[in-house]
């Protein structure tokens, strides 16, 4: 591998999953997540969101991110975030009081996701959201990727099981894995309902 192909970024390990595409509001009380976030706003440059095990090691996958709005007083910043693109984390190491890591672009898998797949799994994350967000089901991307990435990020679901969709590396699984996922919430949501 050609050192062009690594990254070294920045990153802001938080207790929640990015993904390329979404959007994350982050409340950052810490100073050095301050002092890092204000130098990436300066700079406008990108940095990788990533979450920590519960032993505190950091997950192998994040996703880079963009600042699009910050507000910041005395103490805290509040920061919304764009998630970019998938990152495999290689190893990281402390700069003074910050991490910083080797990463290389994770690519999804050039696989053909068969349309019947992405329907089932659009009518199901149109169903689950507008029954659990009384949301705009347009919302929701019609192109496979997109469409895996924002059911990960808007379906109700444990940090673990966001990290595992995170770590998917074929839309065609993380699709499968997802309409899994629903079909269960649909049902535990009916039966709830039901009586």
């Amino acid at each position: 591998m050609a050192s062009r192909d690594l990254l070294t970024l920045p990153l802001l390990v938080v207790p929640h999953v990015l993904f390329p595409g979404s959007r994350l509001q982050l409340t950052l009380t810490q100073p050095e997540s301050i002092e890092l976030l204000e130098e990436v706003i300066q700079r406008d440059s990108t940095f990788v969101v990533i979450s920590e095990k519960p032993n505190q090691e950091l997950f192998p996958v994040g996703t880079t991110a963009r600042v699009v709005e910050s507000f910041r007083d005395a103490t805290v910043m509040t920061i919304t975030v764009v998630g970019v693109q998938r990152v495999s984390l290689l190893s990281y190491r402390h700069q003074g009081a910050r991490l910083v890591g080797q990463c290389r672009y994770a690519v999804d898998q050039d696989d053909a996701v068969p349309p019947p797949l992405t329907e089932e799994a659009w009518a199901l994350g149109s169903e689950l959201f507008g029954a659990v967000a009384q949301g705009d089901r347009r919302a929701l991307p019609q192109n496979a990727t997109g469409l895996s990435y924002w059911i990960a990020a808007h379906v109700p679901l444990a940090l673990a099981v966001r990290q595992e969709l995170l770590e998917i590396s074929s839309t065609r699984a993380r699709l499968a894995k997802e309409i899994s996922l629903m079909r269960t919430l649909l049902d535990g949501f009916r039966a709830e309902h039901s009586g």
